[in-house]
């Protein structure tokens, strides 16, 4: 287990459709609306354990930020994507906004499942089981046991949330993340369903949220690098190579592109016979491109 492996919070509970863009704009008006579960109730139209989860998302997603005796604020993503004047999908309408989320929930959120399969990429093909064994094995030496309950509860969550057979046209109980299609599912002969993230073009992935995780990527290099090799861009732990579940054609596109485009002035991608890596001159880094870094952490534990 991590020092910061999560496994609950959720309260049974994916990330519903409309969820984030309600609470940001409820908390815009009323920052203590959620700290006070009778009001928040009332407000939202919603009950107790599921106003638990929406807190949780909120925190988890960098929607919102808990303030110690404040309630919350918008978070870095909130203010990103919701800002009533200068946000980016207000209404979490583009899958742009969902790769962002997507980033966000595997490289800052310290979620187990997220973290094993997207973050760090150790699954790639695999049915619930191996992922709940999986789970156990990270929690293995934590401070207290863990229920083989929360790791089943917590493997179903991660998967509902990317993936889900049937989806009726009104229903708002499903997770937005599932239109990235990151998780796909087949049914093996013994019966088994069997789920699969393997490298694909990654539909609606944008120029300006791959430049955010480039920046972020490289600005949390060890020793504070101001450079990063393609290959640990590829493949490292939490990089836009293993989140996005990009190919190494895919990745190279990407780089070239940014230092092309959004961050022409603030990325250039050393590629030679012998080198390759990218280097980032953060001091030129447009803000649009940044993410408040300073913020304090989930309330949940």
């Amino acid at each position: 287990m991590t020092v910061t492996d999560r496994f609950s919070g959720h309260e049974s509970f994916v990330c519903r459709y409309g969820w984030l863009p309600k609470a940001y704009q409820a908390v815009s008006v009323e920052p203590g609306l959620l700290k006070d579960e009778e009001r928040a109730m009332h407000a939202l139209g919603i009950g107790r354990n599921m106003l638990k989860s929406l807190q949780f998302w909120c925190e988890a997603t960098g929607i919102l930020v808990s303030v110690t005796g404040h309630g919350h604020q918008p978070g870095p993503v909130g203010r990103k994507l919701l800002d009533p004047k200068h946000g980016w999908d207000q209404h979490l309408e583009s899958l742009e906004s969902l790769w962002l989320l997507h980033w966000r929930l595997c490289t800052r959120a310290a979620l187990a499942a997220w973290s094993e399969v997207f973050g760090e990429g150790r699954l790639v093909r695999f049915d619930r089981q191996r992922l709940v064994a999986a789970l156990a094995q990270r929690a293995e030496g934590s401070a207290r046991p863990l229920a083989a309950s929360t790791l089943e509860q917590h493997a179903a969550i991660f998967l509902q949330s990317y993936y889900q057979a049937e989806r009726s046209g009104d229903d708002t109980s499903w997770c937005p993340l599932q239109d990235l299609a990151l998780l796909r599912a087949a049914k093996e002969e013994d019966g088994r369903i069997v789920f699969n993230t393997d490298l694909r073009a990654p539909i609606g992935l944008s120029l300006r949220v791959f430049a955010i995780a480039l920046v972020e990527f490289v600005a949390s290099s060890e020793q504070g690098s101001s450079s990063v090799d393609f290959h640990r861009l590829l493949k490292g732990v939490n990089s836009p190579g293993v989140v996005f579940r990009l190919d190494e054609h895919q990745l190279r596109a990407f780089v070239e592109n940014v230092a092309q485009g959004p961050l022409r002035d603030a990325v250039r991608f050393v590629d030679t016979s012998d080198t390759q890596s990218v280097v980032l001159h953060r001091d030129r880094v447009d803000p649009y491109y940044l993410l408040d870094a300073h913020e304090e952490a989930p309330i949940h534990a």
